[in-house]
């Protein structure tokens, strides 16, 4: 399966490549959100993981999943985030989401998680 990862933070993508490792599957990544626009078109990804807080760029990771799905991109979109509190997951799904992990990620719930995407 093709994965596109969208994160800034060095110590996650690691994490998420281990696991990708793991299942044989090849991940893409990108640190900002504006390279990541720009390259991501139907088709391009089984998955797309998106850290939704992408530091101090631009634009965070719910506009440019907003982008994505106005550009056409139906593939699931999975936020990643740290923040869980009531009324976030309804703006993750608003913003085109298909669902969402929080932070600390574990790998066993991410191998789960993209078991069932597969």
């Amino acid at each position: 399966m093709r994965i596109i990862y969208v994160e800034d933070n060095l110590a996650n993508v690691a994490l998420i490549e281990r696991i990708c490792h793991m299942n044989n599957d090849e991940l893409v990544t990108f640190s900002e959100a504006e390279s990541a626009l720009s390259a991501i078109d139907p088709g391009t990804a089984d998955l797309i993981l998106m850290d939704l807080n992408l530091g101090t760029r631009s634009m965070d990771g719910l506009r440019l999943t907003r982008l994505l799905r106005q550009k056409g991109v139906t593939e699931p979109i999975i936020a990643i985030t740290a923040y869980d509190t009531m009324g976030y997951a309804d703006e993750y799904v608003s913003a085109g989401c298909n669902d969402y992990v929080r932070k600390p990620v574990s790998v066993r719930n991410m191998l789960s998680l993209i078991n069932t995407y597969r």
